[in-house]
C-alpha cells in the first residue's frame, strides 16, 4: 500500500506544478500583452501628434496671410467706368469707403482655400455722365458677400456680390427716376504691403447694374457697365 500512496502523492504534485506552470505561463502572456498594447497605443499618440503638428506647420504656411477670422477691413477707393450697348455714352465716376468683417476660418484646399467676409460700401459721390450733362448723387451697399482666397503670400484674391442704392439729383437715365438698385458682382485683389502684410494696395473690376425695378413708369435703366476700383487697404484684430 505504501508504494501506492508515494505514487499517488507524486502524481498529485506533478498535477499541481504543471498547474502552477501553465498559470505563470498564462500570467506571462497577459503581461507581455499589457506591454505591447502600451506600446502599440504610445506609438500610435506620437504618430497622431506628428500628424497634427505637420497639419497644424501647414496650416500656418497656407495662411501667411492677414486675413483670416476676426479681420476687419478699411477701404477708401475711388471707381469708375463706361455702360454698354446703348448706353455706352454713359460714364461713372464715384468715391466710396468698404468695412468688412472676416466672418469664417479658412475652407478648402489648394488654391480654392479661403474666407467668407462681411462688408458694407458707403458712397458718398456717385457721378453718371450721360448726354447732355452729368447729374451726381451718394448711395450705400448694405450686402456685400465676399469670398477671399488665401492660399497665397504676397496677394489675396477675391469674388464678390453686392447689392445697393443710389440716389441722384437727377433721373437716371433721364426720364426714368432718381432713385435705382445697384446690383453687382466682379473680382479683385488686395496686394500685400510691408513686413506685417497688414495694408494693401487694392484693384478690382466688376459688372454693375442700374435699375429703378419698376417703381417707377418708365425704367429703361443702365443694363450693363464695367467698373475699375483703386483703393488701399487696411487690415485689423
Amino acid at each position: 500500500m505504501l508504494p501506492a500512496r508515494v505514487a499517488v502523492r507524486f502524481i498529485r504534485s506533478s498535477i499541481n506544478l504543471t498547474g502552477e506552470l501553465y498559470l505563470r505561463r498564462i500570467a506571462a502572456l497577459l503581461a507581455s500583452t499589457v506591454l505591447l498594447t502600451s506600446l502599440a497605443f504610445g506609438q500610435d499618440a506620437n504618430a497622431t501628434k506628428d500628424a497634427d503638428k505637420k497639419k497644424d506647420a501647414k496650416d500656418s504656411q497656407e495662411s501667411r496671410v492677414p486675413v483670416k477670422k476676426g479681420t476687419w477691413e478699411i477701404t477708401p477707393l475711388v471707381g469708375g467706368g463706361t455702360g454698354f450697348g446703348k448706353r455706352s455714352s454713359t460714364q461713372m465716376f464715384f468715391v466710396q469707403v468698404r468695412g468688412g468683417h472676416v466672418l469664417s476660418s479658412d475652407h478648402g484646399k489648394g488654391w480654392m482655400r479661403g474666407n467668407f467676409e462681411y462688408a458694407f460700401d458707403l458712397t458718398p459721390l456717385f457721378e453718371v455722365m450721360e448726354p447732355p450733362q452729368a447729374t451726381y448723387g451718394g448711395g450705400f451697399s448694405p450686402v456685400v458677400l465676399k469670398w477671399n482666397f488665401t492660399s497665397g503670400r504676397r496677394m489675396v484674391p477675391f469674388a464678390e456680390l453686392t447689392g445697393g442704392a443710389l440716389w441722384t439729383t437727377q433721373d437716371v437715365p433721364f426720364g426714368t427716376n432718381n432713385f435705382n438698385f445697384t446690383p453687382q458682382g466682379g473680382f479683385g485683389v488686395h496686394f500685400l504691403r510691408g513686413t506685417d502684410k497688414k495694408q494693401a494696395v487694392t484693384l478690382a473690376g466688376k459688372f454693375l447694374h442700374i435699375s429703378n425695378a419698376g417703381i417707377a413708369d418708365a425704367n429703361s435703366g443702365v443694363n450693363a457697365s464695367i467698373q475699375f476700383e483703386l483703393g488701399y487697404t487696411w487690415f485689423k484684430r
